[in-house]
């Protein structure tokens, strides 16, 4: 006998909430990568981080929490989880994890215990947001899976003679998951080529215009050199991939076939949008002042974030975050000189966007003062500094660029640091040093047994959960 394979939901849109209120997730990556993550029926999936205590009751913690600020993740009745809700609760700083699931969702103390021991290694190392993936992964693959999937059936099967169907189920879902994963980066490089097609005849004609003496305009002719034969590359792709059919679609390098061409048809994107700006720019046309605010504004961004990086107490009365304070006020103020030459044609463009690099040129190594400056307090040992400087420098280089920006199209990505990035890899940083003084000094932070109450506020409580430490 044969049994149809579950149909996998895809967790997208509305399926997936982020409340990081310990600030300590990527929420794009978050994004990104459950986005490929396949459940057997259709979930809801709640990340909740907050900050606390070892010593906290996480499960009455995150309950609380939902009863106040979000009671949709409560029953109607108000004794469980709602139905075809998961929650994935972490306190990095109380070093606790914990899983929580609608009454229709719910499973075994056993799978839920595997889905918290899953991420424990990423979080001891401090990869939150990795952590967090790797555990929707593992509960995407426990809530609601069918018996015939189960390892138990799967075994009993073999030994009765019927292994084939275990391994016939596998194939029929590992080839759904390949299709929708080939359909979604289909989609999304069909969304950026349809962009890239619309703005084509612009981008050829703002290509031509653009100022030979320009030194920024002489390195995004070098990014368009090939852009047509790139273009038209991805439409033959395009094409290509739109004929294929559904078995074609279910191999395995149909999905990587699609994703590169989805991220080609991006980078095209990406490019164009800074070569019309810089052809508007630089030639002074009618449109230059929305050229210049797409060049200004990412910049005034990371001079207004510096308030928030140099309040944290962690900078004290560094002379790394008197500097950045200073040059918070001039580069305000050299913003606004940079405009308003550019309005009364005082200061030719090209001078212009050479006033924008100096500026974070000039931020990127104050920032890099700060941060050496930070891991000389914190660190203890040339191990802890080098493993926060890694952090950071892993930070610095996955900064994204801004759709637009001439300066990130002509430079390669991690040129230029921002106070964002900054912060993320300095507390990256320092929960990777503070996992392995942990770990060195004590078993205090060692996996704990799973724990299931809601504590005396939890009141009759019921909903299925639990929670341990890492």
């Amino acid at each position: 006998m044969i049994f149809p394979a579950a149909a996998a939901q895809a967790v997208t849109g509305s399926d997936l909430v982020i409340v990081d209120t310990a600030g300590r997730l990527n929420a794009p990556q978050l994004e990104k990568e459950l986005a490929d993550v396949d459940f057997y029926q259709p979930t809801k999936v709640v990340i909740y981080t907050y900050s606390g205590e070892y010593d906290d009751n996480m499960n009455e913690l995150v309950l609380a929490y939902a009863r106040s600020e979000h009671p949709e993740w409560i029953s109607p009745d108000g004794q469980k989880w709602a139905d075809g809700l998961f929650v994935f609760a972490l306190d990095p700083d109380g070093r606790q994890v914990g899983t929580y699931f609608g009454d229709d969702r719910t499973i075994s103390l056993d799978d839920q215990a595997s889905i918290q021991e899953e991420t424990k290694a990423d979080f001891r190392a401090a990869f939150w947001t990795q952590g967090v993936i790797t555990g929707v992964k593992k509960a995407a693959s426990l809530i609601n899976r069918p018996w015939y999937a189960s390892p138990a059936f799967i075994g009993t099967s073999v030994v009765a003679g019927v292994a084939g169907l275990g391994t016939w189920i596998g194939v029929v879902a590992v080839r759904s998951s390949r299709r929708e994963k080939f359909a979604r980066e289909l989609e999304r490089g069909d969304r950026h080529l349809t962009a890239v097609t619309m703005d084509l005849d612009m981008t050829e004609l703002a290509a031509r215009t653009l100022p030979a003496s320009s030194s920024f305009a002489q390195r995004l002719e070098q990014r368009f050199h090939d852009f047509t034969g790139r273009y038209y590359g991805a439409v033959e792709e395009q094409q290509r991939l739109q004929q294929l059919t559904k078995k074609e679609r279910s191999r395995s390098e149909a999905p990587d076939q699609a994703r590169k061409y989805a991220d080609e048809a991006a980078e095209m994107d990406f490019v164009d949008d800074a070569i019309v700006n810089a052809a508007a720019l630089l030639t002074h046309s009618a449109t230059w002042e929305k050229a210049w605010a797409a060049q200004v504004e990412p910049v005034r961004e990371d001079v207004r974030a510096i308030s928030s990086l140099v309040a944290d107490p962690a900078a004290g009365p560094l002379a790394s975050a008197q500097a950045l304070e200073s040059f918070q006020a001039t580069a305000e103020a050299e913003m606004e000189r940079l405009g308003a030459g550019l309005r009364d044609q005082s200061i030719a463009p090209e001078a212009a966007l050479e006033g924008l690099e100096t500026l974070r040129g000039e931020l990127s190594r104050l920032l890099r003062e700060h941060s050496r400056a930070l891991i000389e307090v914190y660190a203890k040992s040339n191990r802890e500094r080098e493993s926060m400087e890694a952090a950071m420098e892993r930070e610095r280089r996955s900064s994204q660029p801004r759709s637009g920006s001439i300066l990130d199209t002509v430079y390669a990505p991690g040129q230029f640091w921002n106070p964002i990035s900054f912060s993320v890899g300095y507390s990256a940083g320092v929960h990777k040093v503070e996992s392995a003084r942990a770990a060195a000094s004590s078993s205090s932070f060692s996996s704990g047994g799973s724990s299931t109450g809601y504590g005396s506020s939890g009141g009759s409580f019921s909903g299925s959960g639990s929670s341990s430490h890492f």
